[in-house]
């Protein structure tokens, strides 16, 4: 069992200990083989008992920030990692939808590493994975490949190959045009990454590795980016079919693809979530 006070989740602590405050560093680890770049924020008392650790993974092109969610976890007791992918706001490396989902496989690899674990006291059984729309995709398909993953949390979460199978070609290059703030080899390469390696990202294929795992999603019932019927359906139903011990739930909200609006009450179900999981 790890510590969680969601006490805290919208307060700060009344007292702090001079001797283990919070604070935060910088982030910089190398993903076959590139420098990506970000931070790692801990909690007060770091030290005293176990501690979840959540990795934030962003969504495409990376400019949307998730930086409430982030501080109020880590007030409420968790470390948190902040990583700017492979080609995303001065990281090394060149931006593809592949990298991503490599770069949050690494990222939580190296956070389950016995060196992580002891510096910053992290239960090696509270890993999760949180990510914002193609943030769900990487959250999603790193998290099938880890068996020591807790908990996937996905917040509108874009299922990149739904429209290559409408045949919406035009309408997947207008969404990678925003790409034109990261590093990478154009539009068409993500666009050809995506292609080529379209069974293995999409989302109703990532059940076999995610059916018995602790899942909480969000879908924004007025999202015109994701999709709920094309993009977060198809997955859930299979998982809602299914047998399991696990924490399952779907939460939709009358918002927005950035669930602007309802950003109070999600932070409280994601804390909500950790702490279960974690009990």
């Amino acid at each position: 069992m790890s510590y969680v006070n969601l006490e805290y989740l919208f307060e700060d602590p009344t007292e702090l200990n001079e001797n283990a405050l919070p604070d935060y560093a910088s982030l910089d680890f190398v993903s076959n083989g590139s420098h990506i770049y970000g931070e790692i924020m801990w909690p007060h008392n770091m030290g005293q008992k176990k501690h979840p650790c959540v990795i934030m993974l962003h969504g495409f092109p990376g400019s949307a920030r998730n930086d409430d969610i982030s501080h109020a976890l880590c007030r409420i007791g968790c470390v948190v990692i902040v990583p700017h992918h492979r080609g995303a706001w001065g990281s090394q490396g060149k931006y593809l939808i592949t990298h991503c989902v490599e770069d949050a496989v690494n990222l939580a690899q190296y956070a389950h590493s016995p060196d992580f674990l002891e510096k910053f006291n992290v239960h090696p059984e509270q890993i999760f994975l949180l990510g914002h729309s193609m943030g769900g995709n990487s959250a999603l398909n790193a998290g099938k490949q880890l068996a020591f993953i807790r908990g996937l949390i996905m917040l509108a979460p874009y299922d990149p190959t739904v429209y290559l199978k409408l045949g919406k070609e035009a309408y997947i290059k207008a969404l990678l045009n925003e790409g034109k703030i990261l590093k990478s080899d154009g539009i068409d390469s993500i666009y050809e990454d995506i292609v080529q390696n379209k069974e293995n990202l999409a989302f109703p294929n990532a059940f076999d590795g995610v059916k018995d795992k602790n899942i909480l999603i969000f879908a924004a019932k007025y999202d015109t980016v994701s999709n709920n019927e094309e993009m977060i359906l198809p997955l859930w139903k299979k998982l809602e079919a299914n047998k399991t011990a696990a924490i399952q739930k779907l939460i939709e909200y009358p918002v927005q693809h950035g669930l602007l609006g309802r950003r109070i009450l999600m932070i409280r179900e994601i804390a909500e979530f950790i702490k279960e999981s974690g009990e």
